[in-house]
Parts: structure tokens; C-alpha cells; sequence
């Protein structure tokens, strides 16, 4: 994204937070504070508000803040801002108690409500603007030389970037008969053409830009129109091979003009690891206090019903070790299933008591969804990378509206991404996501229910992907 959308989005920040800061103590006032308006020495604010916008800069380029980096998805953005915002408010607290002067608790609180609505505000209009902008011409456009998967991916990629300023007008591939074929765009739509005549139809539906995504045959008249384009003033983008295994920050470097990309893994360090190992005791044990009284109710009546209220399954842990992850005795597949079964597994509520496995240290609160031996057993290289650890009640995968029954290289995709970019920050923004995924599976059964009377599928996720995504599409690698 450009340096100038990135600044002027944290200029507005910046200002917001002045602002909410101003009109939470004006507020407060108002609401009956007793004192005056600014009872503490106007250096303590004048600190207070540096120590703010100082922490939140830091936050905004170290947590990539600006919404776009990783393509624009709207609960993400708002989970990323509910935690830096909380984190924000630490800051602060830590401030006032160095300077051992204390915030009004009213005043703290009216601006954690109010950051939120401001800065996903802004984030809102910036997306705005920019999609506004792409469809005045601004954008470049772009075709994609492939017809696999990946070039389907890198579509619904560069879709959920509107910031890059790039439209795809279509896909070309090689048909059986030696000659180009275009599709699924309909900008493109032809049945077959000479490769002679493929770069006079790009130049007249005026592309900028080709992207090679699958690998081509050595001698092939891909290459001669490869090297037309070049000529013709296009640039021309090659996407590496496996690129899976390229999934982190990728390096390029060279040896006497031979490009070199390097393979790097990731390993969490020990100390992240007994960090997270914390956090997932304190929040484990927390969500189980809280949770007791519905775990209590559901396992009685599922116990009087089937005799039996939980179920064990065998998974893979971290480092392909097997353990036991309990469920709640309900067949989430089955066609039969009324009501309170129904709702367990459309809400996932069945995965509740794998919290106890998260407090024996089997799992984590976050991290890949764990997977039986069968399906281990036959990962790829850059996959068995999932294993490198604890599987997760919720994880990136599961955010974008993947299951069970989706695909292990689908799946991957996400969880390395997870793993190459884990902090605190983002469990926190992922179990946020979560949350917010089960509202809106909620919202959608009330809205089927009261609005047509039909029964909502039990893992409908093209549904809540329309939803979760403000855009066209959702990406199945984002």
C-alpha cells in the first residue's frame, strides 16, 4: 500500500485520539464528575496524551493498524482495533500510576468506547475512498496467465486489496489445441485464439500488467508471448513454484543474475511459548468458570438422552503427538438433528469441553484445528509445519468460515500464516473474530427464521462469508 493512504490514515488516528480524549473528559463532566473539569496539572495531560499517541504509532506500524496489509476484512480490523485499543488503555494506566496521578475511571472508560467507533470509522472511509477511486480508472488492469487454483487465489487476493490499485480483466491459460483461452472473466470471454493474436486482444482491451502463475514448458509460444508483452511496454510478474513453501517474508537474493528465493520456517521461541502456555491457564480457566453452569445443563440432558454426555476422539498434537480431544456427544453432521443438538453444532458449541484439554496442555486457545493421524499422515512437507504447535480450539483457518470438512491444504494456507505471525495481539484478535463469527451465525438464524421460516444449514458459510466480507468475495488463502 502507498506510503501516503498508510500516513494519512495514522495522521487521522492521531487526531482522533486527541479529540475522544478532549470530548471524553467533556462527557464525563457532563455526566455529573464531580471536581473540576481538568482537576490534575496540565503537564499530567500534556504526558498522558504524548504517552497515548506515542503507543498507538508504535502499535499502528508494529500490528500493520492501517486495515489493508492483509487484505481488507472487516472483523478483522475491528478485533485488531478492540485489542489495541485495550492495550492503549494499559498504557495509559501504567503512566498515570508511574506518575502516581490517577484517571477518572469514568473518563477511561467513555474513551475505550468511544477510540473504537472513530478509528474503525476512519478505516471505513479510507476503504471508501479508495474502492471510489478505482472505479473513477485508476486502477490498473491486469491478467492472469494460469488456470489453477492459485490463479483463482491470487484473483480473489488482489479483489481484497482494492488499496493496490489493480483490476484483473481476466485469465488466459493454453487450451488442448495449442491455442489461448480465456476465462472465467467475461471482459476476456473468448473460446480460443492464435497465440499470435493474444497480445493483440490484450493491448486492446489495454492491459498493464501479466502475471504468470503456473509453470510453463520450455520452448512454448507462452514464452514468445511472454516476451511480446515485454516488448509492448507490460510488466510482467512471475509467481516461484511451490510457492507454499514461500508463505513467510520471502527473501530474493542473487548470483550473477540468477534470482535465488530463500525458504526460511518458523519456530516460536521458548519464551513466546510459555507466554501463550499463560495465557491460555488464565483465559482457560476463566471461560470454564464462566461456561460451567451451560457445560453442567447440556451434559445432563445430552446424559439422560444418550447415557453418554461426551465423546473422545484421537488428534494430533504439536509435533504429531496423539492425545484424546473431547467433544459433547452430538453428531455435528447428521440430517436429524432438533433442538438443542441443533444449536450446539451450528453454533460449534460440541468443542466446548476441549477447554479442559487446552488447561491439560494438549491445546491452545489458538492455533491450528487438530487433525486425526489418517488425515497427518498424508500432509505435504510445507504442511506437517502445522504440527510445529498446539493445536487450537479457534484459529485463522476457522475465522475465514474453513471446517472440518474442508480440505488439509486449504486449511494450511491459514494456520502457517498464523504461525509465521504469531503474537498476543493476534490470539486476542482471533478469539474476538471468533466471537464475532457466532454472533452473526446467530443474527442469520434469527433473520431465516423469522424472515422466510426456513431452517438454516448447519455449516452454511457462504452466508456468513458474504457477511464477514464488506467485498465481493472471500479469499480462500487471505
Amino acid at each position: 500500500m502507498s506510503d501516503r493512504l498508510r500516513y494519512g490514515i495514522l495522521t487521522a488516528d492521531l487526531l482522533w485520539i486527541t479529540a475522544a480524549s478532549i470530548l471524553a473528559h467533556l462527557l464525563r463532566h457532563a455526566l455529573g464528575g464531580r471536581g473540576a473539569m481538568f482537576e490534575q496539572p496540565l503537564r499530567f495531560y500534556v504526558g498522558s496524551a504524548g504517552a497515548a499517541l506515542a503507543v498507538w504509532t508504535f502499535l499502528y506500524f508494529n500490528k500493520n493498524l492501517e486495515g489493508f496489509s492483509r487484505g481488507w476484512h472487516l472483523p478483522t480490523i475491528f478485533s485488531q482495533v478492540i485489542v489495541a485499543v485495550f492495550f492503549l488503555m494499559g498504557s495509559l494506566l501504567a503512566f498515570g500510576f508511574l506518575a502516581k496521578k490517577d484517571y477518572s475511571r469514568l473518563a477511561l472508560l467513555l474513551l475505550a468506547l468511544l477510540l473504537p467507533i472513530g478509528l474503525v470509522a476512519i478505516r471505513c472511509v479510507a476503504w471508501w475512498l479508495v474502492r471510489t477511486r478505482s472505479r473513477t480508472g485508476a486502477a490498473r488492469r491486469v491478467v492472469i496467465l494460469g488456470s489453477s487454483r492459485l490463479a483463482r487465489e491470487l484473483a480473489s487476493k488482489i479483489r481484497h486489496h482494492p488499496e493496490m490499485m489493480i483490476e484483473v480483466a481476466g485469465f488466459l491459460y493454453p487450451s488442448d489445441a495449442g491455442s489461448l483461452k480465456g476465462g472465467p472473466c467475461a471482459k476476456i470471454g473468448m473460446t480460443g485464439v492464435p497465440t499470435l493474436e493474444a497480445l493483440e486482444l490484450l493491448q486492446e482491451i489495454k492491459v498493464q500488467e501479466l502475471i504468470v502463475t503456473d509453470p510453463l514448458p520450455p520452448g512454448s509460444e507462452i514464452e514468445w508471448l511472454i516476451t511480446s508483452c515485454q516488448k509492448a511496454g507490460m510488466q510482467v510478474y512471475l509467481v516461484p513454484q511451490w510457492y507454499e513453501l514461500y508463505l513467510s517474508k520471502a527473501r530474493l537474493t542473487e548470483i550473477d543474475d540468477v534470482p535465488l528465493v530463500s525458504v526460511e520456517t518458523r519456530n516460536l521461541p521458548p519464551a513466546a511459548l510459555e507466554l501463550k502456555r499463560a495465557v491460555d491457564l488464565v483465559v482457560g480457566l476463566l471461560l470454564l468458570v464462566v461456561l460451567s453452569p451451560l457445560l453442567g445443563l447440556v451434559a445432563g440432558a445430552l446424559h439422560r438422552k444418550k447415557g453418554k454426555a461426551f465423546k473422545q476422539e484421537i488428534r494430533c498434537g504439536r509435533n504429531a503427538a496423539p492425545f484424546s480431544m473431547y467433544q459433547l456427544n452430538v453428531n455435528r453432521y447428521a440430517n436429524n438433528l432438533v433442538g438443542y443438538e441443533q444449536l450446539l453444532a451450528q453454533f460449534s458449541l460440541t468443542e466446548l469441553p476441549q477447554i479442559w484439554n487446552v488447561l491439560r496442555g494438549e491445546m491452545s486457545l489458538v492455533g491450528p484445528r487438530p487433525e486425526s493421524p489418517g488425515r497427518v499422515k498424508h500432509y505435504s512437507v510445507w504442511q506437517r509445519q502445522r504440527l510445529s504447535v498446539k493445536p487450537g480450539l479457534t484459529g485463522l483457518a476457522q475465522v475465514h468460515g474453513l471446517r472440518e470438512q474442508h480440505s488439509s491444504e486449504e486449511k494450511a494456507h491459514f494456520d502457517l500464516q498464523y504461525i509465521y505471525h504469531w503474537s498476543l495481539f493476534l490470539d486476542f484478535s482471533l478469539l474476538l473474530q471468533t466471537a464475532w463469527t457466532l454472533m452473526l451465525r446467530l443474527l442469520e438464524r434469527k433473520r431465516l427464521r423469522v424472515g422466510h421460516g426456513v431452517k438454516p444449514a448447519d455449516h452454511s458459510s457462504l452466508t456468513i462469508r458474504e457477511a464477514l466480507h464488506v467485498d465481493s468475495a472471500q479469499s480462500s488463502a487471505d
